[in-house]
């Protein structure tokens, strides 16, 4: 067996595609160089902020203006730099988050749960995204779910929640909300000035002289529920989530578990979060743009001339 004719170890075959000047290979070592950059930059997120994934997008405007479309937010371990507080919890301790009290949580709805999620590495697939909201209370398994209005949506940030209870229902059925002793007729019908919100449970009416300018209205409703859990809210909706947000093949939002919290949101980095909301445009433009950027190399070290071969003078005549 000639020497050529041995077989290459690794650290032969390593170095050939560390120094080939191949098209393929280099490009192949360009993707590898991106992968690794992205996996240490994965790495480091995970063990700063304890839970994955470290960053999610926001999809919707449920949270506007405190968050939009677009952004990239920062997820963190729920109880880390500091425990997670609710908004009756930060009413009482000071405590604010973009823009309102208590923290902003991600969590999987009703605990939904899928491939990626059992392996850890997604916390749901498309199919079944985790719902960023605020925290707004905690309710004890058997008391009735509180539910939270903002009749300004995400216009105004409410300086509180009022009581209200639910004291009539219009013949247009439209369910009437007030507080204190009024008792509107079952005729009742909406005045200029009142505030009639609609939602997938039913349309409800504030009558004017119950509103309270930058306030919003929490209520009692005859919904127990089975298990503890936070109550959430998006600040762009007029209602909290338990009792009115439903999700095809999940069902209607329960109280969230413990468990079902991926983690609370630390900070946003604003139009970040479009480049995944277009992952697969975004995949093959870098591609085609290392492609072309190797094409050029080639072409130009192809265009080079070759430098003519110094004569020497000696033994010349």
């Amino acid at each position: 067996m000639t020497d050529t004719d041995k077989p290459r170890d690794i650290r032969t075959l390593v170095n050939q595609f560390r120094t080939s000047d191949h098209w393929g290979i280099s490009l192949a070592r360009d993707l590898i160089w991106v992968v690794a950059v992205v996996g240490c930059i994965a790495l480091a997120l995970y063990l700063i902020c304890g839970t994955w994934p470290a960053v999610v997008t926001i999809e919707s405007e449920s949270m506007v203006p405190n968050m939009n479309v677009g952004d990239l937010v920062v997820v963190v371990q729920k109880d880390r730099f500091g425990d997670l507080q609710t908004w009756d919890d930060g009413v009482k301790s000071g405590y604010k988050k973009f823009g309102d009290y208590g923290d902003v949580i991600i969590y999987r709805p009703n605990g939904a749960t899928d491939m990626w999620a059992s392996i850890g590495l997604l916390p749901l697939s498309k199919a079944q995204h985790p719902i960023i909201h605020r925290a707004m209370t905690w309710t004890e398994a058997g008391q009735p779910i509180p539910s939270y209005l903002n009749i300004y949506r995400g216009k105004v940030t409410p300086t509180g929640y009022l009581p209200l209870t639910v004291s009539g229902e219009t013949a247009g059925g439209f369910q009437i909300l007030s507080t204190g002793a009024r008792t509107p007729a079952a005729n009742y019908t909406p005045g200029t000035a009142d505030i009639t919100m609609r939602s997938p449970q039913g349309n409800y009416i504030l009558p004017a002289d119950a509103i309270v300018p930058n306030s919003g209205y929490v209520r009692s409703t005859s919904t127990v529920t089975a298990h503890g859990g936070y109550i959430t809210k998006g600040d762009n909706n007029n209602f909290s989530d338990q009792g009115y947000l439903t999700i095809p093949g999940t069902g209607s939002v329960e109280p969230v578990k413990k468990e079902w919290v991926v983690g609370k949101a630390l900070f946003t980095v604003p139009y970040v979060g479009l480049l995944p909301l277009h992952i697969a445009e975004v995949v093959i433009a870098v591609i085609v743009l290392m492609v072309l950027h190797e094409l050029y190399l080639r072409r130009k070290k192809n265009k080079v001339p070759a430098k003519p071969l110094k004569k020497s003078g000696k033994n010349q005549r």
